[in-house]
């Protein structure tokens, strides 16, 4: 009698991985052999998503032991309701504590404010001791509580926070300072990337700053939209720099309208601030890419940022992200005076600084813009006006 044919171990492994995008393909090898069941499991559960109330239900009822689930093969974990998890969820026996090989957590929410403030991050506290990225996109949320689910993963490398507003606590004799639990003995040490955006941002850029450990961020992207997130921002980026590789930043301190379905020479409504923020660049020599996004005329603080440019920058690369109102301009319109005199300068003293980097310390520079089909005439018109220089020695790259 013939006996069933043998594959090693090591080549019945490669086989599934290679497999590991094809779900079906792991279903039917699920079939194959009870010693094929681990193998696509690692696959079939590696991401888990509890987008809603029901989800997490049909979980708890198709494994209603949760130490036979397949949780422990989850390396991300993304929860959408939040405001259904329960302490009881996290005590021994619950749900959440089988996720322990988790390296990802992702909290989400699109729902009301009043269910957003029934939730708790409490029960995911340090669920997963080896948790390296955190993802927060709340609207409204207590950034006490968001830091403290931050505090409580020790090797926290990557933290995205996506929230609008700064919700502030019901106790009015306690500042939501003193709300953040203890600083922890050994906190995260931060050395992956860092994103914050909307208008929520602040309070937790205040207390990253805060931390006596640092932070050591490689890769930070910040979304600045009020004149309050200046001082917070710019820490940051100074805190930063001796580690900092990548850095995006985009600056929406002024407010601006077009009709763009007239497409008139008539001047914006632009709005002014009296601040600006100003990104010290020069202990940054490790950085490799750059990129600015101003939503606005303005940039006058892009030009304020690179020219903290040392002669120890090497093989940096410069994105100036053009904003998107300019691909509605008309064709013949006047771009000087649309965007206002003042403006107008600005951009002509940034396209002069940008060829002297080049020139002198060969730092190269770019102009990026993805544009819908059938704007990029207009775009290259008026970038031909703002930087001409640019537009003429072919830097300019215009994303279709």
């Amino acid at each position: 009698m013939m006996s069933s044919p043998y594959l090693p171990p090591e080549l019945l492994d490669h086989i599934v991985d290679i497999l590991h995008h094809k779900r079906k393909a792991l279903r039917n090898c699920c079939l194959v052999s009870r010693s094929w069941v681990p193998r696509t499991r690692k696959h079939l559960f590696a991401s888990i998503k509890f987008e809603t109330e029901e989800d997490l239900g049909l979980w708890k009822k198709t494994f209603p032991d949760p130490s036979t689930s397949p949780a422990h093969y989850a390396k991300t974990l993304s929860i959408g309701c939040s405001n259904v998890v329960t302490a009881a969820d996290a005590e021994p026996g619950g749900w959440i504590r089988e996720f322990s090989q988790a390296e990802r957590l992702e909290m989400t929410s699109d729902r009301t404010y009043v269910d957003e403030a029934g939730a708790s991050f409490v029960p995911l506290h340090g669920f997963s001791p080896i948790i390296k990225s955190l993802y927060v996109d709340f609207t409204f949320l207590p950034s006490s509580q968001i830091f403290d689910l931050v505090l409580s993963f020790p090797l926290l490398e990557d933290l995205t926070v996506i929230t609008s507003y700064d919700v502030p606590i019901d106790d009015e004799d306690c500042p939501d300072e003193l709300r953040t639990i203890t600083q922890p003995s050994n906190p995260p040490m931060f050395t992956g990337s860092l994103e914050l955006s909307r208008g929520g941002m602040e309070p937790i850029a205040r207390r990253l700053l805060s931390l006596s450990s640092g932070i050591h961020f490689r890769r930070l992207s910040l979304m600045q939209f009020h004149e309050e997130d200046i001082p917070s921002t710019t820490g940051l980026v100074e805190v930063c720099s001796c580690t900092l590789e990548s850095l995006d930043i985009t600056c929406s301190l002024y407010g601006a309208s077009l009709d763009v379905s007239s497409h008139t020479n008539n001047s914006l409504p632009f709005l002014g601030t009296s601040k600006v923020p100003l990104y010290n660049l020069s202990g940054a020599t490790k950085l490799e890419d750059a990129v600015f996004r101003p939503t606005s005329p303005g940039v006058g603080w892009v030009t304020k940022a690179l020219q903290t440019i040392t002669p120890e920058h090497r093989d940096l690369q410069i994105s100036i992200c053009v904003p998107e109102y300019l691909a509605y301009v008309g064709v013949d319109a006047d771009v000087k005076k649309i965007i206002g005199e003042a403006n107008f300068g600005q951009w002509l003293d940034l396209d002069h600084l940008l060829i002297q980097l080049w020139e002198s310390r060969s730092i190269r520079s770019k102009v990026t813009r993805t544009l819908l089909k059938g704007r990029k005439r207009n775009m290259r018109d008026c970038i031909g006006c703002l930087l001409p220089e640019m537009m003429r020695r072919g830097m300019i790259d215009l994303v279709e």
